[in-house]
Order: structure tokens, then sequence, then C-alpha cells
């Protein structure tokens, strides 16, 4: 084996290049997948069940709540009215 790297130096360093390489694409592809949480092992995120009303519970921010008032139609265009 030392033979065999010592007479081709040259395809020993391309194998090392083509190692490092590889190694770079599979871990950038590890960590494009993590982000996006897409690995086997990562749980899915828990939905929530229940409505969340953003300030609820904190007091000044409560605002009294109307009712709409339904408005008129108005009457259609070129119509006189009376």
């Amino acid at each position: 084996m030392r033979d065999f790297v010592r007479r081709h130096r040259v395809w020993s360093a391309v194998a090392a290049l083509g190692m490092v390489a590889a190694i770079a694409v599979v871990g950038m592809g590890l960590y494009l997948a993590s982000v996006a949480g897409d690995l086997p092992w990562q749980e899915d995120p828990v939905r929530i069940q229940e409505t969340i009303t953003p300030f609820a519970g904190i007091e000044g921010f409560s605002l009294p709540t109307k009712t709409p008032t339904p408005i008129p139609a108005s009457p259609a265009a070129g119509t006189p009215t009376p």
C-alpha cells in the first residue's frame, strides 16, 4: 500500500480533495436540511390547539366591542332619487 501512495502522489492528492469535497457537500446538505426541519430524527413542531388573541388578559389592552351597524345601500348609479 505504501508503494502505491509513493508512486501515485497525484492520485492520492486527487482522492483526498475528492473526500474533502464529498464531506463538504454532505455537511452542507445536512445543515440545510436541519434548518428546514426535514431531518428524519427531528420532531415535528407541536401545533397550538387554541386560538391566541394578542394582548389577551393584559390590563389596559381590552377594547370595548361594538356591534356593526349596517350601512343602507345607495341607489344604483343613473337612477333618479325621489
